[in-house]
């Protein structure tokens, strides 16, 4: 657990050369926000949104062209960064400055280190003696760490580390932030893991919905700097609520003895609490982020004097913003884009013609940045690529109301059709009362409020209600049909959420839970139209701190549900553990192979059981290595051909699930036949159950209580002693070496 703190901290030390800096040049280069009559702390805050709005598509696009152009950019935007604080050293440095800025920043640095303390604690695996417990994430980080390691081996684009059949598949997937993740990895050498430096990512993307959340609340609102700092902490605090997960949660538990890992899975169709969305998916925040600040670039611009000189640049920084936001994720960018075609709409019908143009501008641009990406993910494979369980149709979404998957099942409604529709629209208040809570009710007020101001909108307000309602519409509307999950639904209605939580700080700031009598100027005035008793205010107040305790119980089940699950009789899942001996296994697996990592070369090809829900997680999260097949289908939904899986899962399956399949005398013709270096072989695998299987026939090169690793084929798997202190010493440490040392090894 140290040791995970203490790399995991450097890789947030070094992740500022990548989510500050470059936003730091951009935004003095042009003078975005006004950048260079802003105060140090403001300028900072301006930075983070940019660089992660930025940096994405820049990185993927130079890796692509060379990787030393990568570096030549970073080191640039570094020199600059240095520069431009020494040159500003006295105006920016100075006394009173200094003392202005921290003195007025200082509730901001304490929230971000608060978030940077506990989401790092919350995040790295938890060590108790010889047992280890990973978070619930690993759900998810298992697979995206997999990815980053990819990227780290074999440069963009990436191949797919779950499938090799003794050739490479590239990676399908919408992977750009695993490439920052990447870069800040290379950065810190050998003694950062892909893990710890997607752990470290997340930390700075929560950042990054910190400081977006500030910059909308100054230049999107139309109070604009008004009591900032009041309403820029409220909205910064709203991130800390989400809906009324809590209650159908802890109803499962204590009458169905129902323990969820997370409070966000009692719903088939959730709606994600903001702590959930950046711990779990922080590349879908990332991408909502990106948009925003591609969006708050030209909304500046257009309120500025118009200069064809500045709006061009501005433009075309939106669209690298945009280009970025399609890489980082494709839901998110796909209900923003449809959100800007409306909004551009909208302005041309209320006669802003440069409005409309500078955003068709940067449409036009973000195209043509994103378009080697887009080129690289629609590539032909060979076969088709249709996930297992993917829903049978030749359109990636499809119309169907959103669940509310509880009720759904206690009602007996089905799963799809007219009637599980028409049962599902007229549960939506319910669902969206229960997803939402406080949000819901604060986008009620502020639509009566608008409707009752409607002679008189604003382009905040009208901006804001397109927004939101383009949002809801779709992902309440229409889902996603390329897997079983329903991403759209899940991920895009992010955009609308953000909305609703700025106008939840407004209101909230306008006094919505003050007394009557304590309501003064302007509150008084808003009072009015609300027309609360102080029972509807406690009602409301309420909400809230249910709000609260769902986003704390979540935390708390990030952390500690694997420690619970291993230590008490609640329901085992199976992608967790199959058994009580969670710890003990994965420290002993951690151990293993992080040993393997040390005796093979980065190129070497592992197995493990595929037959995994939804991966192997030990493998995905410790071993930093491609897999032959890392699940039952290959994960060909990732990049491959399902008809080569098929030719060769059978094979690699009873390697791990029938003991008498294969002599062990065999097992190197089969890895020559299968292109595998290293096979790894855990106790919940039928073959370590047989003793008479090849399992204990055949000397391994590690093994343990849970776990044997054995290589084989051609015994290219491990490395000698004089190559094991090279690499440790991080002798293969570009990514283009590596790419060649992976054709010279299967090259037939």
């Amino acid at each position: 657990m140290l040791w995970d703190l203490v790399r995991t901290s450097e890789a947030v030390v070094l992740f500022p050369l990548v989510v500050l800096v470059p936003g730091y040049v951009l935004g003095w280069l042009l003078n975005i926000l006004l950048f260079r009559q802003r105060m140090l702390l403001t300028r900072f805050a301006i930075a983070v949104p940019l660089s992660i709005g930025i940096c994405p598509i820049i990185s993927y696009t130079l890796w692509r062209i060379a990787v030393p152009a990568l570096w030549v950019f970073y080191a640039a935007c570094a020199l600059v960064f240095a520069f431009v604080l020494v040159r500003e050293g006295r105006q920016t440095f100075s006394r009173a400055v200094v003392h202005g800025s921290v003195k007025r920043g200082l509730p901001y640095l304490f929230i971000l280190g608060a978030w940077a303390i506990i989401a790092t604690l919350a995040l790295i695996d938890l060590q108790i003696g010889h047992r280890l417990y990973f978070p619930t994430v690993t759900y998810d980080y298992a697979l995206r760490t997999s990815f980053t390691s990819a990227i780290t081996r074999t440069g963009v684009p990436p191949h797919n580390p779950y499938f090799f059949a003794g050739q490479f598949f590239n990676l399908k997937y919408h992977y750009l932030w695993f490439v920052l993740c990447s870069v800040v990895q290379q950065m810190a050498g050998t003694g950062v893991s892909p893990r710890q430096a997607m752990l470290a990512g997340t930390v700075w993307c929560g950042i990054g919905l910190i400081l977006i959340v500030a910059l909308y609340m100054r230049f999107f609102q139309s109070k604009q700097a008004a009591d900032i700092d009041r309403r820029a902490l409220i909205g910064i605090g709203l991130l800390a609520v989400t809906g009324l997960d809590i209650f159908p949660v802890l109803i499962g538990e204590r009458l169905m003895r129902l323990f969820l890992p997370s409070i966000e899975w009692w719903n088939i169709d959730t709606v994600m609490a903001w702590v959930h969305a950046v711990t779990w998916l922080p590349h879908h925040v990332a991408g909502l982020i990106a948009c925003l600040i591609g969006f708050l670039v030209l909304w500046d611009r257009t309120r500025l004097p118009s200069t064809r000189r500045g709006r061009i640049p501005a433009a075309a920084a939106a669209g690298l913003m945009f280009a970025s936001a399609a890489g980082l994720s494709v839901y998110v960018t796909l209900v923003f884009a449809v959100f800007l075609t409306i909004w551009t709409g909208i302005v041309l019908l209320r006669r802003q013609r440069d409005t409309a143009g500078l955003i068709l501008l940067s449409a036009v641009a973000g195209v043509m940045f994103s378009m080697p990406w887009f080129l690289d993910l629609f590539a032909k494979t060979p076969g088709s690529t249709q996930a297992v369980g993917a829903a049978p149709s030749t359109f990636p979404f499809q119309f169907a109301v959103r669940r509310l998957s509880m009720l759904d099942a206690i009602l007996g409604v089905p799963d799809s059709g007219w009637r599980a529709d028409t049962a599902n629209l007229l549960l939506l208040p319910v669902n969206y009362l229960m997803e939402m809570g406080f949000f819901l009710i604060a986008g009620v007020i502020q639509c009566k409020r608008m409707w009752r101001d409607r002679g008189n909108l604003t382009d905040e307000h009208l901006c804001g209600f397109t927004m939101a309602a383009t949002g809801i519409v779709i992902c309440t509307f229409f889902r996603s049909s390329v897997i079983s999950n329903n991403d759209l639904g899940w991920r895009g209605i992010l955009v609308a959420q953000f909305v609703l939580l700025l106008w939840g700080a407004d209101l909230l700031a306008d006094g919505l839970l003050s007394p009557q009598h304590a309501r003064v100027g302007h509150a008084a005035d808003r009072s009015r139209e609300w027309n609360l008793s102080s029972r509807r205010r406690r009602f409301i107040a309420a909400i809230l701190m249910f709000g609260v305790a769902g986003s704390v119980y979540e935390v708390a089940k990030v952390r500690f549900f694997p420690l619970v699950s291993d230590t008490t009789s609640t329901a085992l899942l199976r992608w967790i553990s199959p058994d009580r001996n969670l710890g003990a296994r994965t420290f002993a697996l951690r151990q293993l192979y992080d040993e393997l990592k040390r005796q093979t070369p980065a190129n070497a090809v592992f197995q493990s059981n595929p037959d995994a829900v939804p991966q192997d997680n030990f493998h995905g999260m410790y071993a930093d290595r491609q897999l032959a097949a890392g699940t039952s289908s290959c994960g060909v939904v990732f990049g491959g051909d399902p008809g080569v899986c098929r030719s060769r899962i059978g094979e690699i399956e009873a390697l791990f699930q029938d003991p008498k399949a294969i002599d062990p005398a065999g097992i190197d013709k089969a890895c020559r036949q299968l292109s595998i270096d290293v096979l790894v072989v855990k106790d919940t695998d039928e073959v370590w159950k047989d003793r008479q299987s090849w399992v204990w026939h055949r000397t391994p090169m590690l093994a343990n209580d849970y776990a044997r690793a054995f290589d084989c084929g051609s015994g290219r798997g491990r490395m000698s002693l004089p190559e094991q202190k090279a690499a440790a010493a991080g002798a293969i440490t570009n990514s283009g070496e590596m790419r060649r040392g992976m054709s010279r090894l299967y090259e037939q």
